[in-house]
């Protein structure tokens, strides 16, 4: 079993880091300092950093920690929730001995060492909670659970993407059963601030809906600032537009020093493979873009209006 293969090099090493994606979410947080506490109750001699130049904006988490090249080149390195080395928030982390992936994303660039990737998990954490699961002899603390149970609330969109399976609500379960306080995390990480719920008012003023399943919002620089509010905290909130019947996909675009990001989503049309060809990637209901003209934004809203046209269209012919 490869979780006992992880293990193994967990113990073998004295010094562990750990990595996530940039710009990181619940589950990019919740995977690594889930991990990582786990090692730290279990391993107490062992020295667990975590690394990383950004801070998750959603919840409540430990601060990354300041760690040296010379402290990364004599430790296990493991990158949680990250598909490819491109999107890794701190490029140093080719420099460890040794090198584990763990994540739920199509594996794209195996890289790494020892690989274990299930894209048939809602979350990292989702897989994090499993390898906890499968030592049963080893210590779990509510903490941990907390870390854990934010990861997978977050990316399931609170249990409501095509891929929160029977596994899913399992681990979740298995996380409940350490006292976590689930309403008060559900506050802590959707409650909005009074100048957030300003915002998002203005933005639903912003939405184009084309009628055929296809929503959605384009913010220049402008924009932004009028609005002022910083370009990724604006895509975090895609998920505006994500209780509407009739919306079928939808995706928010921000500019950022004279190119767009993207946020897709949909409820059943697959958008990874578009995202694919737009720099980007991800999971079948929910993908990012990079580093897109303003063309190309217009260009991919066309290609997604066609998805949801089509969707839309089979659904009626049944």
């Amino acid at each position: 079993m490869i979780f006992d293969d992880i293990l193994s090099k967990i113990e073998e090493y004295d010094s562990i880091t750990l990595f996530h994606h940039e710009h990181p979410d619940c589950d990019a947080h919740g995977s690594s300092f889930g991990l990582g506490n786990w090692i730290k109750d279990n391993y107490p001699n062992k020295k667990v950093l975590f690394c990383g130049t950004e801070e998750c904006d959603q919840g409540y988490w430990p601060e990354l920690d300041i760690v040296t090249d010379e402290e990364i080149k004599n430790s296990l390195v493991i990158v949680t929730d990250t598909s490819d080395t491109r999107r890794i928030d701190d490029k140093r982390f080719s420099l460890g001995k040794y090198i584990i992936k763990i994540d739920h994303h199509p594996n794209l660039e195996p890289f790494g060492d020892l690989v274990y990737v299930d894209d048939e998990a809602a979350a990292s954490c989702e897989i994090i909670t499993d390898f906890i699961r499968y030592f049963k002899d080893k210590n779990m603390t509510k903490t941990t659970a907390e870390y854990l149970y934010k990861g997978i609330l977050t990316d399931t969109i609170q249990f409501k993407t095509t891929s929160t399976k029977a596994n899913t609500l399992d681990a979740a379960h298995y996380l409940a059963t350490f006292d976590i306080d689930i309403p008060e995390l559900n506050r802590e990480l959707f409650d909005n601030s009074l100048k957030t719920y300003e915002f998002l008012t203005k933005m639903r003023s912003k939405v184009v809906y084309n009628n055929k399943g296809l929503a959605y919002i384009v913010l220049d620089d402008n924009e932004l600032k009028m609005l002022n509010i910083s370009p990724n905290v604006a895509r975090d909130h895609v998920d505006v537009m994500g209780n509407v019947k009739d919306f079928e996909i939808w995706a928010l675009f921000t500019e950022i020093d004279g190119t767009y990001k993207g946020s897709l989503r949909s409820k059943h049309v697959a958008v990874n493979e578009l995202a694919n060809k737009y720099h980007g990637g991800g999971h079948k209901n929910a993908s990012g873009v990079n580093k897109l003209t303003r063309s190309e934004v217009e260009s991919l809203i066309d290609e997604l209006a066609e998805l949801a046209s089509d969707y839309i269209e089979s659904k009626n012919e049944l």
